[in-house]
């Protein structure tokens, strides 16, 4: 007799794949889940980073951010970086120029210098920023204005 009172030639029964539920399809190029790419309280990174995730930035970054989606900078993270994002959310401290596709927000708690280029931009009570900033729309948005007024 073999384990629960089984023969031994008993086969534990399985799902065939056929009668699973379909999953939907992934289009190509993205994974099955949003991912986030989080720079820890306690790590230090000098260089390029660049990706098509969101990034959140808690502890130390030195270089340049290239991201295709948001950029976070949490409320203990330090950031001395050129940053091109899709949306930036600064928390924490930025020292740099900052383009973002969409909008740039500096929390209450966030301190910024350098010059901000976006169509949005946000800037809390109690914020601290000290630059210049950009509200003009791309080249490109201008002319497709001007084509249909």
């Amino acid at each position: 007799m073999g384990i629960f009172g089984k023969g031994p030639d008993a086969k534990p029964t399985t799902e065939s794949s056929s009668t699973a539920a379909p999953r939907p399809p992934v289009p190509a190029g993205q994974s099955a889940k949003a991912t986030t790419c989080v720079i820890g309280a306690k790590t230090v990174l000098k260089g390029e980073i660049s990706g098509d995730e969101d990034v959140i930035i808690e502890g130390s970054v030195e270089g340049q951010i290239r991201i295709a989606k948001d950029v976070h900078v949490a409320t203990g993270g330090v950031v001395k970086a050129t940053v091109t994002a899709h949306s930036i959310v600064v928390s924490g401290e930025l020292t740099g120029d900052c383009q973002a596709s969409h909008k740039v927000e500096i929390q209450a708690t966030g301190r910024m210098t350098g010059n901000i280029r976006a169509p949005k931009i946000v800037i809390a009570e109690g914020a601290l920023f000290k630059g210049n900033s950009d509200m003009s729309a791309r080249k490109e948005e201008r002319k497709d204005q001007t084509a249909v007024s």
